[in-house]
């Protein structure tokens, strides 16, 4: 699998008064010791990180921008047949290279060539910028592609194997030369077209020919078989670790209880804890606070101006004791053993829910400009039930028609071809998770109920909002739960302990699905949608309704979505409020997280507390009028 990502790379920068607080920005954000991010800052350039997101490379370079930072950016792939990250532009420089080989019908040598620091006592200075300095060490015809801050490669024209051990001393001595002299070189040799002729066959040879020279304690070099680790040395390694690594564990990998623990933290002790991890950690964890807990607005200013942590003792403390309390570190073998048959059984197309006929071919008409009415028309009627729930809601009062709509045909020409089309899609998949086998675990027609309650919402906050119109709002308020009738229908033993979880301490199915699967109901919508091969807009809006940032350009589109799933549940428990105690509906509250409530503000300036009591009243009239369409199913 080859990924692209944006790496950053430190270009140049003042050192002044700002020189800690760059420091510590870098150490927070990158995960490295103070030391190296004090040299980095010392000794441009170099490499600080490779991002997947716009948006995490956005915010880093903002910051580094406004401590005077100037930094370069460049695109690189990572490949599992490469060792390393690199820059498409050198990977066809190499191919162009290897090509002049065959043409000459000559042999050429790849040098593979990493550094490192002898030990603990020294840092080595980036690859980077050093590419004249290395390349003056060869031959005019040979060339050098520095990869990163370790790495370069050497390709040596017209030579072979025999004349290596020249080559193996020079790269030595250049290393010496004009980085240190006491680093430790490790190079691999492969031989083109001998043992291959393309770069990645190349380099899997290369990677198993390494030899290490280093200098012992008299100067002289020493050359090895390069070794793996000692297994038992790292073991003891692992389980010795930093700050960083703690709160960065404890931080990303908390779910449910464990969530529950850290956010009644002290708030200066959370802080402690969280201003030692990297900004778009920090803003990860915020996002997932409910929209109304008090800790929003401190850790708000906290993370904005990242200002000093308080007692870092004490939060270094008081989060070991969270972790040997909720067992972390063990109910994170059991989460990743679980999440692992999860995947595995979706891996397996035969047990995804099977896409209705008739749902594929209404999509088929949907993607064909050219179709017509009557094509529309024939494929819906096919299906005498779709009809009749296609009629049903075409005549609620949710649409509020002037005439009562007999036929398809009429329906299309009164709302619309795209809105019928959108209708009967959402309507003719949702049979999927209603036909599940749910075990007595879960009542199909409340969810069902729930589905259809979202769905009207979500298309009533839309109505004024065209940009919103061919994304299929009320198909995604349909399938928005799709994966909770997946998981009852396969794991039902799992969810029945999630769900007896979730009602005794108060907290949302979807974190508890997470702590105990590795997944939550999301993802799994995510994982048949894209089986399916729906629109983009449809699966980021069903995968992240309970975390709308992660679904970057249908964030607003995700965020609609979650925030119609709020606002069903809590009409309903208002409406039984008699059957409905208050740790239900502070559980419900929850659901409104501080993700939903940026995105939201983003489509409506003025959503506030009061701006949602007016969608709450308009939608419990909107399904009481219409509550006759939730027996449809």
């Amino acid at each position: 699998m080859i990924q692209t990502f944006d790496r950053l790379i430190l270009k140049s920068c003042s050192i002044g008064t700002d020189h800690a607080h760059l420091c510590r920005f870098i150490v927070k954000e990158f995960k490295i010791s103070p030391e190296k991010a004090d040299f980095i800052v010392r000794n441009p350039p170099a490499v600080l990180g490779d991002f997947s997101t716009p948006e995490q490379l956005d915010l880093a370079r903002q910051y580094l921008y406004q401590m005077d930072v100037e930094c370069d950016v460049v695109k690189v792939v990572k490949d599992r047949r490469l060792p390393f990250a690199i820059n498409p532009r050198h990977l066809k420089s190499i191919s162009k290279e290897f090509s002049k080989t065959l043409r000459a019908c000559v042999e050429t040598a790849m040098f593979y060539v990493t550094v490192e620091p002898g030990d603990e006592s020294f840092y080595i200075r980036s690859l980077l910028g050093r590419q004249d300095e290395i390349e003056d060490a060869f031959r005019y015809s040979d060339s050098v592609v520095v990869v990163d801050d370790v790495t370069f490669i050497l390709l040596g024209f017209a030579s072979d194997r025999e004349g290596s051990d020249v080559v193996f001393d020079k790269i030595v001595y250049c290393i010496e030369t004009y980085i240190h002299r006491d680093a430790v070189v490790s190079i691999g040799l492969a031989v083109m077209p001998e043992d291959g002729k393309s770069f990645y066959d190349l380099m899997s040879v290369a990677k198993k020919n390494m030899v290490t020279f280093k200098n012992d304690l008299s100067g002289v070099h020493k050359k090895s078989e390069a070794s793996l680790p000692d297994k038992e040395s790292s073991q003891k390694k692992s389980t010795s670790l930093s700050d960083i690594q703690i709160f960065s564990l404890c931080f990303n990998m908390a779910r449910g209880k464990f969530y529950n623990e850290l956010t009644e933290l002290p708030p200066d002790v959370l802080w402690g804890a969280l201003s030692k991890i990297s900004i778009s950690d920090q803003k990860k964890f915020f996002l997932k606070l409910p929209h109304d807990s008090p800790l929003t607005p401190y850790l708000a200013e906290k993370i904005k101006n990242q200002s000093d942590e308080s007692d870092i003792r004490t939060a270094r403390k008081t989060v070991r004791r969270v972790i040997n309390k909720m067992q972390l570190l063990e109910n994170l073998k059991d989460r990743k053993d679980n999440r692992k048959k999860v995947i595995s059984l979706l891996n397996q197309v035969e047990s995804i829910f099977t896409m209705p006929s008739i749902a594929l071919q209404v999509y088929q008409v949907a993607s064909n400009p050219n179709s017509e009415i009557e094509d529309i028309v024939n494929n819906i009627v096919l299906d005498p039930s779709l009809t009749i729930k296609i009629l049903k809601i075409v005549n609620s009062p949710f649409y509020g028609l002037s005439e009562k709509i007999s036929s398809i045909k009429e329906a299309v020409v009164m709302l619309g071809r795209d809105e019928i089309i959108n209708m009967a899609f959402g309507l003719s998949l949702s049979r999927s998770f209603l036909d599940a086998d749910l075990k007595g675990v879960m009542d199909p027609e409340i969810i069902w109920q729930h589905s259809m309650e979202t769905a009207l919402i979500a298309k009533y906050i839309c109505r004024d909002m065209p940009q919103f119109k061919n994304l299929g709002i009320f198909t995604a308020g349909l399938l928005h739960d799709l994966g909770k009738a997946y998981l009852v229908e396969n794991f039902s033993e799992l969810y029945i302990t999630i769900i007896s979880q979730g009602n005794e301490h108060g907290l949302l199915t979807s974190a508890l699905e997470q702590e105990v699967l590795g997944i939550d109901h999301g993802g799994i919508g995510k994982l048949i949608g894209d089986n399916w091969n729906l629109p983009d807009s449809l699966v980021h809006a069903v995968a992240f309704h309970h975390q709308p940032s992660a679904a970057l350009k249908y964030s607003p589109f995700a965020a609609v979505i979650g925030f119609a799933d709020y606002a069903a549940h809590m009409v309903n428990a208002r409406q039984n409020k008699d059957n409905i105690d208050h740790a239900q509906i502070n559980r419900i509250k929850k659901l409104l997280k501080v993700d939903h409530m940026i995105a939201m503000k983003k489509l409506f300036p003025d959503f506030n507390n009061e701006f949602i009591e007016q969608i709450f009243d308009k939608s419990a009239n909107i399904l009481k009028d219409n509550r006759h369409l939730f027996n449809i199913s």
